[in-house]
């Protein structure tokens, strides 16, 4: 992983941190759950497009 990468992670994860403190453990558990619905797209289109 490359600097970049490694800076965008790390300052993503501090903005969702705040973000998960305003909402409640139901709406945390939604949004979480959209985010890893996001992250599993993405990674699909990535193989796909690596396996072409």
């Amino acid at each position: 992983m490359n600097r970049n990468a490694r800076e965008f992670i790390r300052s993503t994860t501090t903005l969702l941190d705040s973000l998960l403190a305003l909402l409640s453990e139901d709406e945390q558990h939604d949004l979480l759950d959209i985010l890893a619905g996001e992250v599993e797209e993405r990674l699909d289109r990535l193989v796909v497009r690596e396996a072409d």
